[in-house]
């Protein structure tokens, strides 16, 4: 959800994790007052390097403590995926900053998903003020994959959730779960892999172990099964490419951060 400015109206954002970065989309007439935007109390930003030692963290009270790009923020902030950026400059996504901000004090929503849009307004005001953040969003017709159960069926093992033993394990080539995952979950792994939507069109609805191996590069000798091929071997799963509008996010203005 957009939280424009003053006087002007809401936009819908896509909600993929679901909020936006300050973009005003003024109209005319009369509209309703709005509540004053979420914003950090003191945010301090620094440039750094990608290989900065210090902790990158978010506290459950929107406590903000990270070595990240703009292009990053940017994803926390719109909580939308990197396919879903378009016209941005080169340096958002190799430019390293030391960001530091502390919300007001407050209570402290008990549900997760508040804190996440609570944090996400935050950012959304911090990229907005301090590196004049100003973007729009469109649909293009963009490439996207369609995630079916191969011909020969799914290969998944079904397993009872355990919710306190779950952990989801992403390495070079791999992707590991242990207590039971959905398939959802695969899904969101498989875009940020291939920078593609990814939709699940398997039908497939209960919790299941997924132990996937594959080739980053698999022009190498000896090197092992694409993600495709793995996916289907292993699997029992295939990627179908398709066309279908996606919603994304176009920067229109952006600038290297203000003084602290």
């Amino acid at each position: 959800m957009i939280r424009p400015a003053l006087h002007c109206t809401r936009s819908q954002l896509f909600t993929g994790l679901g909020a936006a970065a300050l973009v005003f989309i003024c109209g005319t007439g009369h509209s309703q007052p709005e509540a004053s935007p979420q914003k950090f109390e003191v945010a301090s930003i620094k440039p750094s390097r990608p290989d900065a030692k210090a902790p990158s963290d978010i506290s459950p009270s929107g406590t903000v403590s990270m070595n990240t790009t703009v292009k990053s923020l940017i994803f926390m902030a719109y909580q939308i995926q990197e396919y879903q950026i378009a016209e941005a400059p080169k340096w958002l996504d190799s430019e390293y900053y030391r960001v530091d901000a502390k919300p007001p004090a407050g209570p402290i929503p008990s549900e997760q998903r508040k804190r996440m849009d609570q944090t996400s307004e935050r950012l959304r005001f911090l990229l907005a003020e301090r590196f004049q953040l100003r973007a729009h969003h469109e649909t293009r017709n963009l490439q996207e994959y369609d995630l079916v159960v191969a011909k020969g069926g799914s290969k998944l093992k079904e397993m009872e959730r355990d919710a306190a033993n779950f952990k989801l394990s992403l390495g070079k080539g791999k992707i590991a779960t242990r207590g039971g995952a959905k398939i959802a979950m695969l899904v969101n792994v498989l875009a940020g892999a291939l920078h593609y939507p990814v939709v699940d069109k398997t039908g497939l609805d209960r919790y299941y172990d997924i132990q996937l191996n594959y080739s980053m590069d698999d022009s190498l000798p000896d090197a092992g099964p694409s993600l495709f091929a793995a996916l289907e071997e292993q699997l029992g799963l295939k990627l179908e490419a398709r066309k279908g509008p996606i919603d994304v996010l176009v920067i229109d203005h952006v600038e290297r951060p203000s003084e602290n």
